[in-house]
């Protein structure tokens, strides 16, 4: 298979990537549930190729129906807002599926997906009728995939409830909880660096509020020595401590 990419092409076999890659995928990852055999039968099937930072990989409205399987790396997920702007929807990192919901029912991209990490993002483009071949010929393919997209749907529904329910800190604690559970790294010890650049107007479109609250927030956060900012990243401190705070009763959303 050819390694295609914007900054030129190369050499580069899909399975290879993938017996790279499989370490760092988090254990709850779409790709991570599958085993051996099915990882090489998924990784034959497609492209692999490279995504160097703010290149798309799918764009809102396309008819596109390709399936990616992210490799390394993370991509942010948004949408057009009625008013001009972006609003940003989720992070994907390696392990992730993106571009099923439009191999699905076929219907235009849904949002855009850009890679946003410090190093490029390796993926797997997979067409869509070879994914689907995948899928009826392998049952567990099939069930792996209706649990990640059902994942993605109970947080979607998780933050709409909190958009209501919850107040901007007690929803910024949460989403930093979870950025940290599936995008952290602990290189200094008991701290988690949140492995994602975004801005306060990226925090805020994900919790439901202005970038001026996002700021407010934080500052909050780090007084109560919960959190540390530096230049576009975010590092929790006190992982016990936000936990608490994003779920003072123990409690969750359901569904």
């Amino acid at each position: 298979m050819n390694r295609s990419s914007t900054s030129g092409g190369g050499a580069g076999d899909p399975y290879t990537a993938v017996r790279a890659a499989r370490g760092n995928w988090p254990e709850q990852s779409f790709l991570r549930s599958l085993d051996h055999d099915l990882l090489r039968e998924l990784s034959e099937a497609g492209e692999l190729m490279e995504f160097p930072r703010t290149r798309a990989l799918a764009v809102e409205g396309s008819s596109a129906t390709d399936v990616y399987l992210l490799l390394s790396s993370c991509v942010k997920v948004t949408s057009r807002l009625p008013g001009g702007g972006d609003a940003l929807l989720a992070v994907r990192v390696g392990g992730d599926v993106i571009g099923e919901l439009a191999a699905l029912d076929r219907k235009p991209r849904s949002a855009t997906v850009t890679a946003c990490g410090n190093t490029p993002v390796e993926a797997i483009r997979v067409a869509r009728q070879d994914f689907f071949d995948i899928l009826t010929a392998r049952p567990q393919v099939l069930l792996q995939l209706s649990m990640a997209v059902a994942e993605k749907l109970r947080t979607s529904t998780r933050r709409r409830i909190d958009y209501r329910s919850a107040k901007p800190l007690v929803r910024l604690a949460r989403v930093l909880t979870e950025m940290a559970d599936d995008h952290g790294t602990a290189p200094y010890g008991r701290s988690t660096v949140i492995g994602v650049d975004l801005t306060q107007v990226e925090w805020g479109t994900l919790i439901g509020v202005s970038g001026r609250t996002v700021e407010r927030e934080i500052s909050r956060l780090r007084e109560q020595g919960l959190i540390a900012k530096g230049p576009g990243r975010i590092t929790v401190l006190d992982m016990a401590g936000l936990r608490t705070l994003a779920h003072p009763t123990g409690g969750g959303a359901g569904g």
